[in-house]
């Protein structure tokens, strides 16, 4: 069950983290709220007191002195409200761009991929994202200037509300119920506004991922050979489309708010300045109180407006601290502090899967249900199957990145649960179908220790295994050539099969007990692939190894391969016991080898002579 987040642990929630931030903060905050409240009040004096002067004349040199003291407060209050603003804006946008959007991204780095892959929290992470866009004009960057806004206007109308008090005892409680009244029309509007926030989300993320999606290099050339730009088009004008429906909805109750608070206005103002006309008739007020009350209960309308669109503004971004602070308190998963120290990373290790069941969707039943495997130390597995069986699944749950949701998985023996998750992820390097490289150095990219110390000898063996040697020496740069070349003007572009080897790299120069091969061959060529595979007990020397492949040839380099079937394993062995059992790996191996006997001929054969 999520969270409650109340007012008042928002305010101390960012308090707290703005003075983390920059302790000197709050009092530039807050110096403009009196300056302020003092201008305004200042202001609606100085013509009663220069009326009152004429009418009833004062000594010119106690006039000339109340003048010069009224237009220094005048003056001071002024500058220091200017100075109160100038600082506000600067502080809150730096406070979201500096330090807000660095919590944020640790948190999206750093929080376990299992919860990182739930739905709801990626919709938290989202729209915490989208409550840093406005920095200082809306989101959670508006915060402390809304509150600035909203007890500044708090003050002023209490101050003017005291000088009306002598007018007549009736005009507060008057003024108080039409507030109310306001309020709650602007607190409903609020809570609309965050219920339908949901829905806005949903829409801003089908418009980011149009916008981020088809803008690559990779994707303009399908959609020029495909003409997709008529349906791109279309997705996008459908999701703008829903966007404005919403908007429109917002902009209707934000209308009805708006006509109502006119109305309050109108009644309540003009209550009071009839009031306030009948005791001018009947000689109950000079003429300087009158011009004084007038401009008061002008002023205390302008206040009471103000503060009640002032607390919709504040609901708003207190609404936003939530959505930050939902997903800043997303909950790990996996265990931080351990209870074991882990293996020598340079030493290999065995693996076992005890009684394993995993669900991404309990709804949808277990992926994998009741898996028993035990991987020796030191020996090479291979994992194959159809698309969709598991593979990645078994590679997540050794590597701790998911959880298993019945059984456990054990490394030397020991529960994995009873090692500390960073430590853990030391016995594992890795090559994904999914990763990518960084608009960085090539050697850095390696080593991932951006401005650190590396050892640039064991880069050099680390390239000449994965076959990337030739490549790098013909940059003019070598290992200090920059990647991206969106980013870095000198930078360059690795091909698919290059970059694939940049990581097959990367993963040899970590240190780790096992090196886990998700398709690594899948970009490469087949000269290329083969030269990999002759390398193959090198690349995973002293390691256990687990290497994934939809090319049954290609796991023939492995001691063992487990075929992933129907929610687990449906058939172990080597190779050669595979054949023999003549069972479903056989009969996939068989159907791929047809594509690389004769040139194909003889399954072209077949399927011409049986097209179904």
């Amino acid at each position: 069950m999520d969270k409650k987040y109340t007012i008042s642990g928002n305010m101390k929630y960012m308090i707290g983290e703005i003075m983390r931030f920059n302790p000197g903060s709050l009092p530039a905050l807050s110096i403009g709220i009196p300056a302020k409240v003092l201008t305004s009040v200042t202001a609606i004096y100085v013509p009663k007191l220069v009326l009152d002067a004429i009418i009833k004349p004062a000594a010119p040199l106690e006039f000339i002195i109340t003048v010069a003291i009224i237009t220094v407060i005048l003056a001071g209050t002024s500058l220091l409200n200017l100075i109160s603003q100038n600082a506000v804006k600067h502080c809150a946008n730096a406070f979201v761009l500096t330090y807000l959007n660095r919590k944020w991204m640790e948190k999206v780095t750093d929080m376990d991929y299992e919860a990182y892959i739930m739905e709801t929290n990626r919709q938290k992470a989202e729209k915490a994202r989208e409550s840093m866009g406005g920095t200082a004009r809306w989101g959670v960057g508006s915060y402390f200037p809304r509150l600035a806004v909203l007890l500044t206007n708090a003050a002023g109308f209490v101050s003017f509300g005291a000088i009306l008090v002598n007018l007549h005892p009736l005009v507060i409680p008057l003024l108080i119920i039409s507030y109310s009244v306001s309020m709650l029309f602007t607190i409903r509007t609020e809570k609309w506004k965050q219920l339908s926030k949901e829905d806005m989300t949903r829409v801003d993320r089908r418009l980011n991922y149009m916008a981020y999606k088809t803008r690559g290099l990779n994707i303009g050339k399908d959609i020029r050979l495909y003409s997709m730009q008529g349906w791109l088009r279309e997705m996008a004008d459908n999701a703008k489309n829903d966007k404005r429906r919403l908007q429109l909805k917002l902009a209707d109750r934000q209308f009805i708010l708006l006509l109502i608070n006119a109305m309050l206005v109108f009644l309540r103002d003009g209550a009071a300045y009839a009031y306030l006309i009948h005791m001018a008739l009947n000689g109950n007020v000079t003429v300087g109180g009158f011009v004084l009350y007038f401009a008061a209960i002008s002023g205390l309308g302008e206040w009471l407006a103000r503060f009640t669109a002032a607390i919709g503004e504040f609901t708003e971004a207190n609404n936003y601290v939530t959505d930050f602070r939902a997903f800043m308190d997303v909950p790990g998963l996996m265990n931080r502090e351990g209870r074991e120290a882990i293996p020598d990373p340079g030493e290999a290790v065995s693996i076992q899967l005890e009684n394993v069941s995993f669900a991404y969707n309990p709804e949808a039943g277990n992926v994998l249900e009741g898996v028993n495997l035990y991987i020796k130390a030191g020996e090479k597995l291979a994992i194959v199957g159809e698309n969709g069986a598991g593979k990645t699944t078994i590679v997540k749950l050794v590597c701790g990145l998911i959880r298993a949701g019945h059984g456990c998985v054990r490394i030397n023996g020991v529960d994995m649960e009873r090692f500390a998750r960073d430590e853990y992820y030391r016995i594992f390097s890795a090559v994904f179908q999914d990763s990518g490289v960084l608009p960085v150095s090539i050697a850095d990219n390696i080593a991932l220790n951006i401005g650190g110390e590396k050892d640039y000898e064991r880069i050099g063996e680390c390239i000449g295994l994965a076959g990337l040697t030739d490549k790098i020496r013909s940059l003019p740069s070598g290992l200090e050539t920059r990647l991206v070349k969106q980013i870095s003007e000198e930078g360059t572009e690795l091909s698919g099969g290059e970059t694939q080897k940049l990581l097959l790299a990367r993963a040899l120069y970590k240190k780790s007990s096992v090196i886990i091969l998700d398709e690594p061959t899948a970009a490469l060529d087949p000269i290329a692939e083969n030269e990999i595979y002759l390398r193959y007990d090198r690349l995973t020397q002293g390691k256990t190894a687990l290497f994934i492949s939809h090319r049954l040839s290609s796991t023939r380099f492995c001691d063992r391969i487990i075929l992933i079937g129907e929610k687990g394993i449906s058939e172990s062995g080597s190779h050669d016991e595979l054949m023999a059992k003549n069972g479903k790996y056989a009969a996939m191996f068989r159907i791929q080898s047809q594509y690389y006997k004769d040139g194909g001929d003889a399954l072209y054969e077949k399927k011409r002579e049986n097209p179904a």
